[in-house]
């Protein structure tokens, strides 16, 4: 498993989203010296971003692109996929497109999570459902075309009203059944959600492509009661090798929370703790 720090693209500014915003440089500097060995980039509007910059800022650090996130989208803008305007949803479509275009630039998959945002709760619910499976369809239509994956990621019931755990993901996944279309869980939503935090990783095997790594207060690995050892041991049995992700607040400080998370994962990684 290797290690990867989510953080925001510049024009990102977002009391919503856990993930490390500001300075491109200064961030991307702390998660290097950190010892991560990638990052994933949570953006808001990916045609607008410098990506020639943008990788040479990466790269020259030794470090690469684990995913691209598309949460801020909805934070900042307002634009979701699910929106009962057909203008916003259009918006929203065209954003999460250049998304996928990005994630291709840099050869990784694009997540859905609160983006896809809430079905309605009145008479259009099943309209609302029916543009979400159509969006998600879409989407994992032009993955596909890219040779890149689009991953679904349940979301605790306080924040969104659709796709709430594990079991619910997988089995939209499922009848979907779409190739690029796979599931990616996080432990802090899980942590609220879901009865364990081994059962939906193990039952979810066959779907599961990436994690995302917070502790139930969105502090680092460590910083709460979340039992680590346990979701790598889960992971480990289920022959997971892909990336734990931390999605985390910045505190005390980006630096420390940083240094802190990847000494923690790197401790259980490497004692086998489960």
């Amino acid at each position: 498993m290797k290690l990867s720090y989510q953080i925001a693209t510049p024009d990102i500014s977002t009391p919503n989203l856990p993930s490390a915003q500001g300075t491109l440089e200064g961030n991307l500097d702390c998660i290097a010296e950190a010892g991560f060995e990638a990052v994933e980039l949570s953006v808001r509007k990916p045609a607008e971003l410098d990506l020639d910059g943008i990788e040479k800022q990466i790269t020259s650090r030794g470090l690469s692109v684990s995913m691209i996130h598309t949460a801020a989208m909805g934070f900042q803008d307002r634009i979701w996929l699910c929106h009962p305007v057909p203008e916003i949803r259009e918006v929203s479509y065209r954003r999460h497109l250049d998304a996928l275009d990005m994630a291709q630039r840099f050869g990784c998959g694009m997540v859905i999570g609160s983006s896809r945002g809430n079905l309605c709760e009145d008479e259009r619910r099943e309209d609302s459902l029916r543009w979400m499976r159509d969006a998600l369809l879409g989407l994992a239509d032009e993955a596909a075309a890219q040779g890149a994956r689009l991953y679904l990621e349940p979301l605790c019931s306080h924040w969104i009203n659709n796709v709430t755990t594990a079991a619910e993901g997988a089995a939209l996944c499922r009848e979907l059944g779409h190739e690029a279309l796979v599931l990616m869980l996080d432990t802090y939503h899980m942590n609220a959600d879901e009865a364990s935090f081994t059962a939906p990783i193990v039952e979810s095997r066959e779907l599961l492509g990436h994690m995302h790594i917070a502790e139930n207060n969105r502090y680092y690995p460590g910083g709460g009661h979340i039992p680590f050892g346990e979701v790598i041991g889960a992971l480990r049995s289920i022959g997971y090798d892909g990336y734990l992700t931390c999605q985390i607040v910045s505190k005390p400080d980006l630096p420390t929370a940083a240094k802190l998370a990847a000494e923690n994962l790197r401790a259980l990684l490497q004692d086998g703790a489960a």
